[in-house]
């Protein structure tokens, strides 16, 4: 790196891989070093953001796949950022495991759901049970029987409760009564 005390014009900005700014005490010239995948990868000056570019690639996974999990009509794409910011701090500063931030993540924002998915098919299947209940007690028989001929008449209405009914032989005037096996 150089530094010019004394310019002779007042430069700054980029010429080929040169670069020139002002500081307090003159021109700073730095000649860029380009990064390239391989010092990247290997250089140890890059360790720290491997790590953190690790960090960050496992965290928009579970951001990823806890918003996949979300019903569509309700995701946003604010709620994907949200989810990998948390994830991401659960597993910087809480030491968290990946499967461990993914069942946080779950049981705070998408359990929710499909408990609710469960609460609403369960109070369908109530309703459908006391609509079924209604409809049967709605349509009701009364069994009449006589004791002497032990025959039955079968009376549907649909207002009426469900009953059985047992009477002796209705008592007719003499001019009506008949002679034979049963009642008229």
């Amino acid at each position: 790196m150089a530094i010019l005390r004394k310019p002779l014009l007042p430069l700054g900005g980029r010429y080929d891989n040169v670069v020139i700014y002002r500081l307090g005490c003159g021109l700073v010239l730095r000649v860029l070093k380009p990064h390239t995948r391989k010092r990247i990868l290997k250089d140890p000056r890059f360790a720290e953001f491997r790590k953190c570019s690790k960090r960050m690639a496992k965290a928009s996974k579970i951001g990823s796949a806890v918003y996949k999990a979300l019903p569509e009509d309700f995701r946003q794409y604010w709620m994907y950022r949200a989810f990998v910011g948390e994830a991401l701090t659960m597993l910087k500063d809480q030491q968290m495991t990946g499967e461990e931030v993914m069942e946080v993540l779950f049981k705070t924002y998408v359990e929710v759901w499909y408990l609710k998915e469960q609460i609403n098919e369960a109070e369908e299947i109530q309703q459908e049970r006391t609509i079924d209940t209604t409809r049967q007690k709605n349509t009701a028989t009364v069994d009449i029987r006589w004791k002497q001929h032990n025959e039955t008449i079968r009376i549907n209405d649909h207002s009426s409760n469900s009953e059985t009914v047992a009477f002796d032989k209705p008592q007719r005037p003499a001019m009506f009564r008949t002679v034979g096996m049963g009642p008229p």
